[in-house]
């Protein structure tokens, strides 16, 4: 299949998941409680995501993270965080609303990224892109206030809060996955595990018997949130997130409320209100301007002296590499930087300067031996490279990095 095609491919079957997510929602937590319906779809979204980590890379990057106390930490707090607690929070909003409403508001986690994108990635958002989430934005606050613009429905006011405060919880491990670099497949196992074990707990704190009577309603919820969602979509979701930046990905989920405004009329006979309709067209406009002021992200430097070369940031396009040279560079913390150079000969370019900081460089006409074609393939498509240009890489500390570029060019 086509390179192009793939991005489209991963964020239609996300989607398609994400969908059902606000109605199965109701739907489990109405007949077995959503906490056992949670339980229970977590424990089989764990052994689903280990079956996938197993096959795909033998469980290597799984070992690989136990191993690491600081980044082991990171995952289990953004499992918990983004799945138990977002999930429990969405679920009792949905059962205080109704799916379509909780699926618009569940959106506004984006709002969030996009303002705090700059203090945690050090990445630029331009104005265009700043108007399009005000434009989605528009289209969240119209179903808060209930279509009057002017007032708010107070009896639902609470479980709209439990949904927003589900966004949030989004928009911290969507920031969170993006700063770190470590490996999707195992880092998916932990989460399911570590939001079992909570879930776990919430069961004995709230005094919830999870020995419950399953009818087919809830068996179908269960299964569909262990396997398809917390285990196959989730590992789609973070590598997403990880190749095409937290923006595409975003946007992609504001069509969500489309499909549940449907789905949710036809399996729960919930009304389609026209003020759904009306809020779902500025999203979708807000989608389509997104994507086409959208572009890779450009880091923010530190040092005003870099404040004229524009710093992108290409760590997505390394991600699934799996040799320790390149691996290693990117993990954690680290980052994957380049600037655009013109038709520069690799003789001129002194690659010194980056292994003095313990970085690694190359360039895409003379790529690293372990980097793959695709892989700069992908990098010129991103900086949108002409003829004549070439992209100087560098691998490693973004601060050491920024050092690096700085000392290049004779600043």
């Amino acid at each position: 299949m086509d390179s192009g095609y793939k991005p489209l491919l991963a964020l239609a079957s996300i989607v398609s998941i994400y969908t059902l997510y606000t109605i199965l929602l109701q739907i489990g937590g109405s007949t077995i409680g959503l906490i056992p319906q949670l339980f229970y779809a977590f424990l089989l979204g764990f052994a689903a995501s280990l079956t996938i980590s197993l096959i795909m890379d033998r469980g290597r990057g799984l070992v690989s993270m136990i191993s690491k106390p600081k980044i082991l930490v990171a995952i289990i707090v953004v499992g918990i965080v983004n799945n138990a607690l977002n999930r429990f929070l969405l679920g009792e909003g949905t059962l205080g609303t109704n799916p379509s409403i909780s699926s618009i508001i569940q959106r506004s986690w984006l709002i969030v990224v996009a303002l705090l994108t700059p203090l945690v990635l050090k990445q630029k958002i331009n104005r265009m892109q700043m108007f399009a989430i005000l434009i989605g934005f528009i289209g969240v606050y119209i179903v808060v206030s209930g279509g009057t613009l002017l007032s708010f429905d107070y009896a639902q006011a609470p479980y709209m809060g439990f949904v927003f405060i589900s966004a949030m919880c989004s928009a911290f491990a969507t920031l969170a996955m993006s700063k770190y670099t470590f490996d999707i497949y195992g880092a998916t196992v932990l989460f399911n595990l570590a939001s079992l074990v909570f879930m776990g707990l919430l069961a004995m704190t709230t005094h919830t018997s999870l020995i419950v009577s399953f009818p087919v309603s809830a068996v179908f919820s269960v299964a569909f949130f262990g396997i398809f969602g917390f285990g196959i979509a989730t590992n789609l979701y973070y590598h997403s997130i990880k190749m095409y930046g937290p923006q595409m990905v975003g946007n992609a989920l504001l069509v969500i409320p489309f499909g549940t405004f449907i789905l949710s009329a036809v399996i729960l006979n919930t009304p389609i209100r026209i003020y759904y309709v009306l809020s779902a067209i500025f999203i979708t406009a807000g989608i389509i301007l997104q994507k086409y002021y959208s572009a890779v992200p450009e880091r923010i430097t530190s040092k005003q002296k870099l404040e004229k070369i524009t710093i992108y940031d290409i760590t997505g396009a390394f991600a699934k590499n799996k040799n320790p040279a390149i691996a290693n560079q990117i993990f954690g913390g680290n980052k994957a930087l380049a600037i655009k150079l013109d038709d520069v000969p690799d003789k001129n370019i002194d690659y010194s300067i980056f292994d003095k900081y313990g970085c690694v460089a190359f360039t895409t006409k003379s790529p690293h031996r372990n980097v793959k074609k695709y892989e700069i393939d992908f990098v010129s498509r991103l900086m949108k490279l002409k003829e004549g240009e070439t992209a100087l890489i560098g691998l490693g500390n973004p601060k050491k990095l920024e050092d690096a570029f700085e000392e290049f060019f004779g600043f």
